[in-house]
């Protein structure tokens, strides 16, 4: 994937698939996703891409990925979260990262590359019900909501 989005591989035929040029959408500069691209990288630089192969929301990528020209040679990339719960586009393949695929317990046991982290931030409130709404998040039933919201909790409750 780095030499893909480094503009070193073009072709799919290059990394075993067919004849064809491999068109790799990418998000805004300024978009979380990209922003995890970036850090995946590393130093390698980003090639800069054509502005119709920069798609604005994480659902357009998958929607232009999934679609274009039967998605024979089209790549793009997104979080685990919007390709299998908010958008559900059945086209997509996640593609394993070193081996290590996408899944929840994966994620959870930090095997698995990337992740996004998510916080509940409070800001010095005299609240008293502010550590019970963090108690809360982390109890079984606020872990089970994240779940059924797509996400991956935090440890298996």
């Amino acid at each position: 994937m780095k030499k893909i989005y480094a503009g070193e591989i073009t072709n799919w035929h290059e990394v075993g698939g067919e004849n064809e040029p491999i068109r790799a959408f990418q998000r805004p500069a300024d978009s979380g996703s990209q922003t995890t691209l970036e850090k995946l990288m590393g130093n390698t630089p980003i090639m800069a891409a054509p502005s119709e192969d920069i798609v604005s929301g994480m659902g357009g990528i998958i929607r232009e990925v999934s679609q274009y020209r039967n998605y024979k040679n089209a790549m793009g990339f997104t979080f685990r979260y919007y390709s299998t719960e908010m958008v559900g586009n059945q086209k997509i393949k996640l593609l394993s990262i070193d081996g290590v695929a996408p899944t929840k317990e994966t994620i959870q046991n930090d095997t698995y590359p990337l992740v996004a982290e998510f916080y509940a931030i409070t800001a010095g409130t005299e609240n008293q019900n502010t550590q019970k709404l963090i108690e809360w998040i982390l109890s079984e039933e606020g872990q089970a909501i994240v779940e059924r919201v797509g996400y991956v909790p935090v440890e298996n409750y």
